[in-house]
């Protein structure tokens, strides 16, 4: 009878183990004491957060808190839980190595006899393919909406601004202070132009002329151009290409314009100076992977999903025109761009580009 008790124990045992093997493997599990102290977590969530068990421990989850939601939606969730009731939503996380990743969540209140909660259990489950396929999505039908815009738009505007510019110029010989007028006039216009230029490039067909180009040439060429007018603003480019990069197909001169938007754009987030660094690597068998990080002021959370749609900036005078056109000439070569910042730390862009 003993004998046959104990075999059922081990069985159900076995089944347990069994069941918690799964568990592990699939979902991130946590729990926290009432006042949301971590008391428990599994391998899982160590491997996505990047943090050991002993680093979690006695931890609340503000060490994993990536800044992205308000403090209204922390606020609902606890009053839900706090009440008794399971909580189910989406949260993006920040990892020990400042890596972002979205977890859709489910928390479950353990309740005491009062039924008043004494611990809680959170199930999560990595989405952060999913979500980064969906802002992919919504950032091409932006692209092609804003393209059809920008072709009616930029060939209005080019055939009268071409004569505008051609009678200004007429009048250069007219005394000082009207040159002086004109001149002004003249650096508005071309700056209106440059603007009507990436208006273009965005409604431009895919059939540019690709080649096979040395990566590591490109980028030289592209810091070279770069260092003097860095140099002016205190700046130092810091550039750590590897020496065995694969060639890429590109269209050379657009990918040129890409990195120089890259590397303006950080020296703008660094009034008082500092340090750009372009890095360059090769990222598995099939792609290249380039970075440009700044040490400036960094972009809030909440702007970061803008970034890139038409007319919206961070710049006191930009259009936004200028990233958006960098999304569109990296989606033209097949690869990708994203964007991580930390505000007062600095911003860091990374391009993804597959070998030739």
């Amino acid at each position: 009878m003993i004998k046959e008790i104990l075999q059922n124990i081990e069985v159900s045992m076995k089944q347990l183990a069994d069941i918690n093997k799964a568990l592990d493997e699939t979902l991130i599990v946590a729990v926290t004491d009432r006042r949301g102290v971590i008391t428990f977590v599994n391998q899982k969530f160590c491997e996505i957060s990047k943090y050991s068990r002993d680093e979690l421990l006695g931890q609340t989850h503000r060490i994993i808190n990536s800044g992205y939601h308000p403090k209204e939606f922390f606020s609902d969730m606890w009053r839900t839980i706090g009440s008794g009731k399971v909580w189910r939503g989406e949260i993006r996380n920040r990892a020990k190595d400042g890596s972002y990743y979205w977890v859709d969540t489910t928390i479950v209140p353990c309740l005491d006899e009062n039924g008043r909660p004494y611990q809680y259990v959170s199930f999560r489950i990595d989405i952060t393919q999913r979500k980064l396929a969906e802002e992919h999505l919504r950032r091409m039908d932006r692209i092609e909406v804003a393209g059809q815009l920008a072709s009616s738009i930029a060939h209005e505007i080019r055939n009268p601004l071409a004569a505008i510019q051609w009678s200004l110029r007429s009048l250069s010989d007219d005394p000082d202070e009207r040159r002086r007028q004109v001149d002004l006039i003249l650096s508005e216009l071309e700056r209106l132009d440059q603007t009507v230029g990436e208006l273009l490039l965005l409604s431009r067909p895919r059939d540019a002329k690709f080649g096979q180009q040395d990566v590591r040439r490109l980028l030289d060429m592209v810091v070279t151009l770069m260092n003097i007018q860095a140099r002016k603003h205190g700046v130092q480019i810091v550039a750590d290409i590897a020496a065995d990069l694969p060639e890429i197909r590109c269209e050379q001169n657009h990918l040129k314009q890409v990195f120089i938007n890259l590397i303006k754009n950080a020296m703008e987030a660094m009034p008082n100076g500092g340090r750009i660094f372009v890095r360059a690597q090769r990222h598995g068998e099939d792609h290249v992977l380039i970075e440009v990080q700044d040490e400036g002021c960094g972009i809030p959370p909440e702007q970061l999903p803008k970034l890139g749609e038409p007319f919206f900036t961070t710049k006191e005078k930009g259009t936004g025109l200028g990233l958006m056109v960098c999304y569109k000439i990296i989606q033209d070569h097949k690869g990708k761009l994203t964007i991580q910042s930390e505000v007062d730390k600095g911003t860091t862009v990374q391009v993804l580009l597959p070998v030739a």
